[in-house]
């Protein structure tokens, strides 16, 4: 009778072993909300949102979970609200590119001119009233950005598109160069 109950326990614990999908997985999206515990994030080829607990995460890789940010979170057991992230990798090229890119105003030389770039794609001039910055999106390669707007001048109003290279010095300072027109801005601190 003995060996009848553990073995009815052990076939019971098994089944609980194989019902518990401790697998790991991966989902991508773009991080559309974050707090201090959990990043919710939106598919990419979906309308489907998942917010995945983050306080046991490895998040050395998180970029600081940029609103907007292309993410693959790692998890285990079944995709639903709540699941727990295991990891959590951040889109480089992207936290880089947010932020304050300035030069030297040449026409008011204690002035800067330039671009910001916002999270969520959105981008907006400084201090160019020809040159309107309103959008950018990661380009597919490491360090590049597409930066679009607008020139507007002599009547006429010109949709424009430059593609951003992204660079860091030995010391630490990012440059951002627009290809094509020598422009080199430098991110603000």
């Amino acid at each position: 009778m003995k060996s009848i109950k553990l073995l009815t326990t052990a076939v019971a614990l098994c089944g609980l072993a194989a019902c518990a999908d401790n697998t790991p997985k991966t989902f991508e999206g773009i991080i559309a909300d974050a707090s201090m515990n959990t990043v919710t994030v939106k598919a990419l080829t979906a309308d489907e949102t998942y917010t995945f607990s983050t306080m046991d995460a490895d998040k050395s890789e998180a970029e600081g979970l940029l609103l907007g940010a292309p993410v693959v979170v790692d998890y285990t057991g079944k995709l639903e609200d709540g699941a727990a992230a295991t990891k959590i990798a951040a889109d480089p090229t992207y936290a880089e590119a947010v932020g304050r890119w300035t030069m030297p105003d040449p026409i008011n030389p204690e002035g800067v001119m330039g671009v910001e770039i916002l999270v969520e794609g959105a981008a907006r001039s400084i201090n160019m009233a020809t040159l309107v910055y309103s959008s950018w999106e990661l380009q597919g390669e490491a360090d590049k950005i597409l930066l679009k707007g607008e020139s507007v001048g002599n009547g006429q109003t010109i949709d424009f598109t430059e593609t951003g290279v992204i660079a860091k010095d030995a010391e630490g300072k990012y440059t951002l160069t627009i290809e094509g027109t020598g422009t080199v801005y430098t991110k603000a601190e």
